[in-house]
């Protein structure tokens, strides 16, 4: 028997379902990068969809709440109408004049209007705070406010606020 040499090479053969097994393995491999990347996908545009009414909710609430809170004085808070719109009004008197800050919804925008109590009001006037399909105010009885708030997407918001004011006015 006769032995190679030392550094003679050797002819390896490989086996071509070795390599089809290989091709397969990496083919799953891709596969299911593909699978992830397009639920990742879909899980990010739906969290931002979501953020997205959550932010223009919460913009409003807050933002309803605050102007709630600075004008809780006797006489501060009322229901009334801009151009037929109802509105959540909040009074002001700087340097002995009357000032009416309306917040309405006017063609899918929730809106608010500062303006002088003696002037005429434009509805089409005041400045869009966030975009809104629907916005509810009733005072249930004097100082208790109900606000019902949805988005464009159907989102639904319903919150209370009491003016304190009120409840001090009448002790």
């Amino acid at each position: 028997m006769e032995r190679g040499l030392p550094n003679e090479k050797r002819l390896i053969t490989r086996h071509p379902v070795a390599e089809l097994a290989s091709l397969l393995l990496f083919g799953i491999f891709v596969l299911f990068l593909l699978l992830m990347l397009l639920f990742s996908a879909r899980i990010y545009q739906q969290t931002v969809k979501n953020t997205n009414a959550e932010n223009t909710l919460c913009t409003a609430v807050s933002y309803l709440t605050t102007k709630f809170r600075q004008h809780d004085t006797v006489n501060g808070i009322f229901t009334g109408k801009l151009d037929n719109l109802s509105a959540l009004c909040f009074r002001d008197t700087l340097n002995d004049q009357d000032y009416i800050t309306y917040i309405y919804l006017d063609q899918g925008n929730l809106k608010e209007l500062f303006t002088s109590d003696s002037s005429s009001a434009n509805a089409s006037a005041g400045t869009t705070i966030a975009q809104l399909s629907d916005f509810q105010i009733s005072e249930s009885r004097p100082g208790f406010y109900s606000f019902e708030l949805k988005d464009s997407e159907g989102n639904k918001e319903t919150f209370y606020l009491h003016q304190n004011s009120v409840s001090k006015e009448a002790s």
